[in-house]
This record gives structure tokens, C-alpha cells and sequence, in this order.
């Protein structure tokens, strides 16, 4: 028998790492998850030269282990699967919302430089991100000359995992992931390399940056209010109690009037009183309202 052969996790020992978890990074791990858990901690527990389930926990609950190895845990136990222009329908509705917040802010101060900052939370390995950038340039190039001259806008990614990060900052992806790419987004903002490698242009990649970050930790980050938040595909991670606490954070997050995008079927209901859903049926999508109303409430 190999030294380092896992057991099979007993049903009681699956309870104690899907309540630690939680507990620790508010990953929440249903029962058909459990083969998916037990690989990834495979994977962990033999770089270390642990055999049993239970060496690993203690390690890791005693706090004897670096907020590097938590990451680089949690990184293993979620999907990093992305693609550009993963979600058309929302694409299109953040430009469409983007464009009509400048015109407005052009139509009031038709001098005044204007600011359009989005944050693509759960990034991965950047592809989201680029994404949203190149629509907003195209949105830039769509203006006149003198408000072109005006216009800034920035895409920030996070994201919990640091390999993804890498490449997300690297912005070389292979020829494959170029399948979805409208033709005037492949032939406008991308070089190509060799060995079928493209890489995004300077001017695309300075308009974007990007960080490291539990979802659940955001709060021990710089506050940066933005006017985009664009979120999908990483609610199915964390039970109700948990996606209401980050949608709170994400409303605070929100310049007033700014729009929450989400991804469909990941929240089932929103109780912040700021936020008011957006009538359209291919998106979910929620804008901030102008006052704080949850504020405006109390002071009654």
C-alpha cells in the first residue's frame, strides 16, 4: 500500500471540513461535492506527506498554516472555468448602462472629466475582465472627439486565487480561448504570438488591474466605490445567509445609482432596500438607488 494512499472520508469527517470551511472562507460544500473535496485535500495533504483526514484539520484549525495555504486551498476547491464574453446579455447591458450614465454626465457637465470604474469580482484568469474593458473602449471610441477626450474608465479584477491571477496579469491566453472573441475585439485588441498565443494590447491592459482577495474579506481592503459591480458565477459557493452579507457589502460598495450584476439562478432574493431589480429577463441585475434609503430610514 502506498504511504500516501487517502482513505475514504467518513460521512462524520465530511460534516467537521464542510462546517470548517465555511466557518473559515464561506465556501459551503453540498454532499455531491464530497469527491471533489476529497481530491483537492489529496492533493494538499501529500506536498506535506499527511495520510489522514484528521492531521490535515487539526493543522489547519490550529491556525498553523499561512493565509498562502488557505488561499491556495480554496483556490483548489472552486471552478476557475471562463471563457471572453462568457455572457453576452450582460456585457451588453453594463455598456449600455455605462454609456447612458456618461451621456447624462456629459448632457449636465459637458467639460468635466468622467469616471466610469468597474469591479469584476471572482475574475479568474482574467478573461472577464478584458472583457468588460474592451467594450468600455469600444464604448469610448463611440463618442465625439471632445467627450472621448474626457472619459476615463477602469476594470478592476479580484480574485481568491493567485496562479489565476498570474495569467489574468500576464494577458497571453491560447489561440483557443479566442472562439467566442467578436472579430473586432480579436483584431483590435489583441497581438498575436507565436506558437498560436494571443496577448492583449498595452492599451486595453492599463485600463485594468488586478488583486487578490477572499470575497468575504473585502472589508480589510482599500475602499473603492465603484459604478459597475459585475459578479457571476461565484454566489454558487456560499449558502443564502452568506450571499445576503456579500450583496450588503457589494450595495456599500455601490456608487448611488450604480448597478449590481449577478449571475442568474445564484440569488434567490435580495432584502436590501438600496436595491431595486432591473427589468430585464436575460439579466440579474439590481441599481443602487440615488439616496440611501436604509440611512434615510433610520433617521425617521
Amino acid at each position: 500500500m502506498s504511504a500516501f494512499m487517502i482513505p475514504e472520508m467518513e460521512p462524520s469527517e465530511f460534516v467537521q471540513w464542510q462546517s470548517m470551511l465555511e466557518r473559515r472562507t464561506g465556501l459551503w460544500l453540498p454532499e455531491t461535492r464530497k469527491a471533489f473535496l476529497v481530491t483537492s485535500l489529496n492533493r494538499h495533504m501529500r506536498e506535506k506527506g499527511i495520510t489522514v483526514y484528521r492531521e490535515y484539520y487539526q493543522l489547519l484549525d490550529s491556525g498553523q498554516v499561512t493565509s498562502l495555504e488557505w488561499a491556495r486551498l480554496v483556490d483548489s476547491l472552486t471552478v476557475h472555468e471562463t471563457c471572453f464574453y462568457r455572457d453576452l446579455d450582460s456585457l451588453n447591458l453594463v455598456t449600455s448602462y455605462c454609456r447612458n450614465r456618461a451621456l447624462h454626465a456629459f448632457r449636465d457637465q459637458p467639460t468635466e472629466v468622467q469616471d466610469i470604474q468597474v469591479w469584476s469580482v471572482g475574475c479568474s484568469t482574467g478573461e472577464e475582465t478584458y472583457s468588460l474593458a474592451m467594450e468600455l473602449e469600444k464604448l469610448t471610441g463611440s463618442l465625439s472627439p471632445e467627450q472621448q477626450k474626457l472619459m476615463y474608465y477602469g476594470v478592476t479584477g479580484v480574485d481568491v486565487s493567485y496562479p489565476s491571477l498570474a495569467v489574468a496579469r500576464e494577458g497571453i491566453y491560447s489561440n483557443k480561448n479566442s472562439d467566442f472573441l467578436p472579430s473586432t475585439s480579436f483584431n483590435h485588441f489583441f497581438e498575436k504570438l507565436a506558437d498560436n498565443h494571443i496577448q492583449v494590447k498595452s492599451n486595453i491592459k492599463k485600463r485594468t488591474c488586478f488583486m487578490q482577495a477572499n470575497i468575504l474579506e473585502l472589508d480589510e481592503k482599500p475602499k473603492q466605490f465603484f459604478d459597475v459591480i459585475y459578479c457571476q458565477n461565484v454566489m454558487i459557493y456560499f449558502r443564502q445567509e452568506r450571499k445576503a452579507e456579500i450583496i450588503e457589502d457589494f450595495e456599500k460598495r455601490l456608487k448611488p445609482g450604480g448597478i449590481l450584476i449577478l449571475g442568474h439562478g445564484e440569488v434567490t432574493q435580495v432584502a436590501n432596500k438600496n436595491l431595486t431589480r432591473v427589468d430585464n429577463k436575460h439579466c440579474l441585475a439590481f441599481i443602487k438607488s440615488q439616496v440611501n434609503i436604509t440611512k434615510e430610514s433610520e433617521r425617521a
